[in-house]
């Protein structure tokens, strides 16, 4: 371990306190002066050996333990496990030091340990911020043997963690509600029989069920209507065009947009995964970040180890460049979802790059609404400003609504919603895809 703060106790002072007073009535009292001297030298000499003894490493030995993984904004346990070598009982005041990323509940804590036992110490960590974090270090304040004295040690615990997306906020029922595969608006439903669906097992008849998945064989043999299941093609590709720009960071219930969508999207691969198709994503803003072709539901920890990270930075949105990086590098056809949040001067912007986009892929854009435009449209209008205010925001909204009827007439799956409400929209959009064959 090692001291890197040396101090006087509180004793001390108290004791030195103590001493100046007696002292002064000795002189008033015309005390001897070897008494006096007596006096002086005793604790002196108490408070010297003290101060040796302080320097000297404790007889201490700490681990710490604590899951590598953490969720962001929820609470996990630091357990600190803490030896007395020593011969004699000791009290120590313990705290933690962590990256700026990590709060604790309670900085720090008093244990008193005795002699050759040892002791479990809980700490409660909160992530409040994605990434990268560290414990660094576990700093012990030890007493000196006789209290005068206050040294601080330094124990070196270099544990590195990851803070994650907090998924079972983003699975809760409230942000579930809609995940019932609703039919996508402008997508045709196709029913493959044979290229693209394969058969999977028989079944007893669910209602939905069309005549022609009847099995009338099996039917007759078993005396109730048997239907064939069939299984639709796997191997499909999604990809996700992930906006990290400036706009992405406007802040919602629960986090930014951005967070809302690095959320959703990270549940959306395990989705896809899960189903046996292929995953990529690509975000953009001045540094693309790319991650190719991941299949199988146990990879799933590389799209979140390659985006957990991610933050939007300072940049606008560039559509016309990303979508020209994202086609030189896949232009196979692929359901492209583009997750962005679109203001009156990006979609000029955004038009021409979703006509080159829709040559190859099939596109879903999914936009997040700005809830500032509705804010205002909910203000009560009391005078002239507000009604200037509540006339342009009802423009921007009739504008926003023309823009998103003219990309679905071009075929694009364009669908508004909430940032509380994203992770179903783009699951249904998904699913309706997968099973309608449109790929």
């Amino acid at each position: 371990m090692n001291r890197i703060k040396h101090r006087p106790a509180k004793r001390l002072v108290q004791l030195t306190a103590l001493l100046l007073l007696l002292l002064l009535v000795c002189a008033i009292a015309s005390v001897d002066s070897l008494v006096l001297t007596a006096l002086l030298l005793v604790p002196l000499l108490l408070a010297f050996v003290d101060y040796i003894a302080a320097k000297s490493e404790p007889l201490l030995e700490v681990s710490a333990q604590t899951s590598l993984n953490m969720a962001l904004y929820r609470r996990q346990a630091l357990q600190l496990v803490i030896k007395n070598k020593a011969k004699h009982a000791t009290m120590l005041d313990v705290s933690v030091h962590l990256s700026n990323a990590i709060e604790l509940q309670k900085p720090q804590q008093t244990v008193f340990i005795d002699a050759m036992q040892q002791v479990k110490q809980s700490f409660s960590l909160r992530a409040h911020k994605r990434g990268d974090a560290q414990i660094s270090a576990i700093e012990l304040r030890v007493g000196s043997p006789f209290g005068l004295w206050q040294t601080n040690w330094l124990a070196v615990q270099a544990i590195q963690l990851k803070v994650y997306p907090d998924f079972s906020r983003v699975t809760s029922k409230q942000h579930l509600n809609g995940v019932v595969n609703k039919p996508i608006s402008g997508l045709k439903l196709t029913k493959k029989r044979g290229d693209g669906i394969e058969f999977q097992q028989l079944r007893e008849y669910r209602q939905g069920d069309s005549v022609r998945q009847i099995d009338w064989q099996a039917t007759s043999k078993r005396r109730k209507l048997i239907s064939r299941e069939y299984q639709e093609e796997q191997n499909q590709h999604v990809i996700v065009m992930l906006d990290a720009s400036k706009k992405m960071a406007i802040e919602a219930n629960e986090g930014s947009h951005f967070d809302h969508a690095l959320n959703a999207l990270l549940l959306l691969s395990h989705t896809v995964l899960k189903q046996g198709d292929w995953f990529s994503m690509q975000s953009f803003n001045q540094n693309l970040r790319w991650l190719p072709d991941v299949k199988g539901a146990q990879n799933v920890s590389r799209v979140m180890n390659h985006f957990y990270d991610l933050y939007p930075d300072k940049s606008s949105s560039d559509y016309l460049v990303a979508v020209n990086q994202l086609i030189a590098k896949r232009s196979k056809r692929s359901l492209v979802l583009l997750v962005t949040t679109l203001d009156e001067q990006s979609i000029d912007e955004l038009m021409p790059a979703i006509k080159l986009l829709q040559k190859h892929h099939l596109v879903a854009l999914i936009n997040i609404n700005n809830r500032a435009v509705n804010e205002v449209l909910d203000e009560p209008i009391e005078k002239y400003e507000d009604a200037t205010s509540y006339c342009a925001a009802l423009a921007l909204l009739n504008s926003h609504k023309a823009n998103m009827a003219k990309l679905k007439k071009q075929g694009v799956i364009a669908i508004d919603c909430n940032p509380e409400q994203l992770l179903p929209h783009v699951l249904n959009t998904y699913l309706n895809v997968k099973h309608s064959g449109a790929l």
